[in-house]
């Protein structure tokens, strides 16, 4: 919707910059709520947490559909992302959680896959309708949803932690479609003894602090997992997917903007289910590599139509019309097939469960801030020094990522977490003699 707010017919005239804090702001304001529910959860529970969260979504649409200013549209976009804050770390552990041990993978994929399906809705939807009934779209669904919501268990998992047993008989029948306590006794027991292990087994935060001060093996998984993060996070995703629609605007190819972006949704959605097929049979390694690959190829090439756009020849560049869209598909192939898809995964295979827990929050929060900056200067950048330095940037940390894949990332395909912890001990302590003797 940015570049048609952009527009002089717009009924809210926004700026290039205000429009970039629209697309930017949302990463940020998720980091707050995030940290909130992590403790919250366990507090209050799963399914209030995700119920509540359908009121901000409400009023954020109908906030979106009557406001009159720029002002009331980024709040509106705030209370929308506060509880996609929420939402986003509670509703994987409801799943895990409520689901039979033959589901649990695919259920936890089709969170991802969904979450995607409805960008690429929106996107259709956000292209073909005028503002106020796009508003208008989006205003039932939170109700649909706690219509429909409104009817399921609480988590088993909770329920048994807060010694309410009879609640959870209830709701493993429910979950399971049985009628007879018999039936769900030995999940009721599964679920106790997982609850008990747990609680012995929980680890502070300050418990973490000491694992990785006298730990070289976790140091040294954690440094690769967070420079490994960093370099995706720089590699431009989150600006590309937020301005998609505004890129093609601008690089002044005759393709239709909106379809050429609806194209690269439909793309991003396929190639994420490929990369669930392809995890455990491809490998890490060449996935990443793949990926690194292919991003840094069509960041330097696009960076270069813009280029020839803003100093070249016209002739030229009407000529190379199909090469905006085609870089990009290369890219949401590239990233999606690898980098996307194995972010979660690397960090909780190598890094060990004593600061596990610490390092999916830290990473978190840093990957939210760097999204920010990256989507937010963007648009600045752009305008500034030219549309074609972000892409040669971006290109820049994918070679990075490249480099430091084939040197510091190992394969963990198939292999235990005691060996892969074993490999990262061995390597800090090479590294620790190496020093020494230098």
């Amino acid at each position: 919707m940015i570049p048609r707010l952009q527009q002089n017919t717009s009924h809210i005239v926004i700026s290039a910059d205000e429009g970039s804090w629209m697309a930017s702001v949302g990463m940020i304001t998720t980091v707050p709520p995030s940290l909130v529910s992590a403790w919250l959860v366990d507090v209050v529970g799963r399914r209030p947490i995700v119920l509540s969260c359908a009121l901000p979504f409400l009023g954020s649409a109908l906030w979106l559909r009557f406001a009159s200013s720029f002002w009331e549209l980024l709040t509106a976009v705030i209370i929308a992302n506060l509880a996609i804050g929420f939402i986003m770390p509670v509703i994987p552990s409801y799943l895990v959680e409520i689901a039979e041990d033959r589901v649990r993978g695919m259920l936890i994929t089709l969170f991802t896959l969904m979450g995607g399906t409805g960008s690429f809705l929106m996107m259709i939807v956000g292209s073909y309708l005028p503002y106020f009934a796009v508003t208008e779209f989006i205003m039932p669904w939170p109700v649909v949803f706690v219509a429909i919501f409104w009817w399921m268990p609480e988590s088993p998992y909770f329920l048994v932690a807060k010694h309410r047993t009879e609640a959870a008989k209830t709701a493993v029948m429910r979950l399971r479609g049985k009628n007879s306590e018999k039936d769900v006794s030995a999940e009721l027991d599964a679920i106790q003894k997982a609850v008990d292990d747990r609680s012995k087994n929980e680890i502070s935060v300050a418990d973490s602090f000491r694992a990785l001060r006298r730990d070289p093996g976790a140091r040294r998984a954690v440094a690769v997992t967070l420079t490994f993060m960093v370099l995706l996070a720089l590699n431009g995703s989150a600006a590309i997917s937020a301005y998609s629609t505004q890129i093609f605007l601008t690089s002044g190819s005759t393709l239709d903007a909106s379809v050429s972006a609806i194209v690269l949704l439909s793309v991003q959605l396929f190639f994420s289910i490929v990369a669930t097929l392809l995890v455990d049979r491809a490998g890490r390694r060449p996935m990443l590599l793949f990926s690194f690959a292919g991003c840094t190829i069509a960041m330097a090439v696009i960076g270069v139509y813009f280029y020839l756009a803003e100093y070249g020849s016209q002739e030229v560049v009407n000529s190379l019309f199909w090469l905006p869209l085609a870089t990009l598909l290369l890219y949401y192939i590239s990233f999606n097939v690898g980098a996307n898809a194995l972010l979660w995964v690397l960090i909780n295979e190598l890094v060990p469960s004593s600061v596990r827990g610490l390092c999916n929050s830290t990473f978190s929060v840093l990957n939210s801030v760097l999204t920010f900056s990256i989507t937010k200067l963007f648009q600045v950048v752009g305008d500034s020094l030219g549309s074609f330095v972000p892409f040669w940037f971006f290109s820049v940390f994918c070679l990075l990522g490249l480099i430091f894949t084939w040197f510091f990332i190992p394969e963990t395909k198939g292999r235990s977490l005691e060996d892969i912890k074993e490999e990262m001990d061995t390597k800090a302590a090479g590294t620790k003699e190496s020093a020494e003797k230098a």
